[in-house]
């Protein structure tokens, strides 16, 4: 505190918050000489005086003053004054999630021109208008007509609370004896049970540096929350956790860059990435982009350095992300390929062994990371030779080149894969049930990728028709088979897969799955004639069918109804009218 004064303003009255808690918006404790806020993200706790101003309703006020007040209008701000977690099972939070993710799935943003001319492509084949963001918001005031039990606001207000040491300690262990590095090689376990007994979770005076909390912090949060059903877990709370790293973060950031302070940042990304939070994920994996090229991770020679293989590790782990940000959201790379030293890692487990798909026992001797390090690097050439400003410059003849030879380049992965495990193998129909028993999430994930790639390589034809044509899909006849194929070989895995779907998956799938429905639907009224049309119809009937049994199944739960099933269930019906509608008018 700064002294009596400076929580008594000129008149005598008493300010009711400190300079953080009025910055955040929230009640302040006013204990003294640390107020509860203040101590839990270890910064002074102070009170400025500030000048007495004429009352002025917000009615009132310039809206360049209104706008200038709002924190929105920095997203930056907004992250690093965070107060809260969107909640995926509100309506509105899900219903802007939902039509934010649809817009990356092939029909543009709202108001662009590719969503305009997919609008003028379906009403001039069906004869009908479709709005989506509209449709949707009548989706969701069909939910709440329905009594969707109401949850409080759009966002979760939490208290920023410190994890109990011997859950960290266990998060820990935990993650050692799993050998999940393996996997999410995002913090250095011996590194971290240092840190515990050296006595860092029992300083809340300011005094130990906030990289080592704000890390100790943001894993035990994705341990938590990971292991959510584990006995151990029950009584975490790990947005609370994160909540409390985030509160860190900006100290952090004003410290030496070091790995500890590189780990926090890439565990609070990898919490947040999964629900679908693409801008805040975006600003996360931008500063440990930057974090990286400080410590040197991109060059190779780094893993002669003290944890210098771990660098590398968190190098190609972030690398990882910014290529499928990248090939998702059609976003400049963080990372520069030319600028990076791409040796793949000595201990990356080999492309032919079958470890890659199945579950099987994970060692921290040996690295799988959450998609193949090959497959990521053939997304940034993807993007680079098709999508990028300067590939869209190219000539016609070029493109298509380069559209053939990243064909040819992804098939030749492909058959470096054990036979046993092509995606060809699962994406049907009368592929056996037990093929899929023993695959593990990431070996789905990596099946998935697979075709979405092919969709994007063979997609970017798309954009050398549209110079002949005003057509939102002029994708050559060459290319449109291919898109087909790999479309319903997406749907088809889904519906084999539907045991990985729940809440807690469902946005690490929803591009996948919604480019492949739309990519279908617009194959159905581009070609309404089609020997496979009444097929490819059964196809999008059965992704309602699991859907609507998901939303039956989550509507018994404690949790409540859980929107995005819903808006799925819903839009898919819709296309398929109109693709009924475009067979209809085929057939006249």
């Amino acid at each position: 505190m700064s002294g009596q004064s400076s929580s008594q303003r000129a008149g005598g009255r008493v300010r009711s918050a400190c300079d953080l808690c009025r910055q955040r918006k929230i009640r302040c404790d006013n204990v003294q000489p640390v107020c509860e806020t203040c101590r839990l993200a270890c910064v002074p706790c102070t009170f400025t005086d500030q000048p007495e101003l004429p009352r002025k309703s917000l009615r009132d006020a310039d809206p360049s003053e209104r706008s200038n007040s709002d924190t929105s209008t920095s997203p930056w701000l907004h992250l690093m004054t965070l107060d809260h977690l969107p909640d995926s099972y509100n309506l509105d939070t899900s219903l802007a999630t939902f039509q934010g993710e649809i817009a990356h799935c092939g029909v543009g943003k709202a108001g662009s021109i590719q969503r305009s001319s997919f609008f003028s492509t379906v009403y001039e084949k069906t004869g009908s208008p479709i709005d989506l963001d509209h449709f949707l918001t009548q989706a969701a005031q069909s939910l709440k007509f329905q009594g969707l039990p109401e949850r409080t606001g759009p966002k979760r207000s939490l208290s920023p609370k410190w994890p109990p040491t011997p859950l960290v300690q266990h998060s820990i262990n935990h993650y050692s004896r799993s050998g999940l590095y393996s996997i999410f090689p995002v913090a250095n376990a011996n590194a971290l049970t240092e840190l515990v007994e050296e006595g860092v979770m029992d300083h809340q005076d300011g005094t130990i540096p906030a990289a080592k909390l704000a890390c100790l912090f943001a894993f035990t949060a994705m341990m938590s929350v990971m292991h959510r059903l584990d006995p151990a877990f029950l009584d975490a709370e790990p947005d609370a956790y994160i909540q409390a790293a985030l509160c860190l973060v900006p100290r952090a950031l004003m410290e030496k860059p070091t790995i500890r302070g590189l780990e926090a940042i890439v565990l609070i990304m990898t919490y947040v990435m999964p629900g679908a939070q693409v801008e805040q994920g975006q600003m996360l994996l931008s500063l440990a982009t930057r974090m990286v090229l400080s410590l040197g991770g991109h060059r190779y020679s780094a893993i002669h350095e003290p944890e210098g293989r771990h660098l590398r590790a968190l190098f190609w782990f972030c690398y990882g992300a910014d290529k499928n940000m990248v090939i998702r959201y059609n976003c400049s790379p963080h990372f520069i390929d030319v600028d990076c030293e791409l040796q793949i890692p000595d201990n990356y487990v080999l492309s032919s062994s079958d470890h890659q798909f199945f579950s099987r026992p994970l060692s921290n001797d040996e690295l799988l990371f959450p998609s193949d390090v090959r497959l990521s690097l053939l997304k940034s050439k993807v993007y680079h030779l098709l999508y990028s400003d300067s590939a869209r410059k190219q000539p016609e003849a070029r493109r298509l080149q380069h559209i053939r030879e990243l064909d040819q380049e992804l098939t030749d992965l492909k058959a470096t894969f054990p036979v046993s495990c092509w995606p060809d193998l699962f994406a049907t129909e009368t592929a056996p049930n037990y093929t899929f028993h023993d695959l593990s999430l990431r070996g789905v994930c990596l099946h998935l990728e697979f075709y979405f790639l092919v969709g994007k390589i063979h997609g970017a034809s798309g954009a050398v028709g549209r110079s002949r044509s005003n057509s939102s899909w002029s994708i050559l006849p060459s290319s449109a088979e291919l898109f087909h194929q790999e479309s319903r070989s997406i749907l088809i895995y889904i519906c084999r897969t539907r045991e990985f779907l729940n809440w807690h998956t469902f946005w690490i799938y929803a591009q996948f799955l919604l480019t492949g429905v739309f990519s279908l639907f617009k194959f159905l009224i581009t070609y309404p004639t089609a020997p496979s049309y009444t097929n490819d119809i059964q196809l999008l009937q059965t992704v309602v069918d699991i859907f609507a049994d998901l939303d039956r199944n989550e509507s018994s739960d404690m949790r409540g109804r859980f929107p995005p099933f819903y808006f799925t269930m819903c839009l898919v019906k819709r296309l398929m009218f109109l693709a009924r509608q475009a067979a209809e008018r085929a057939a006249v």
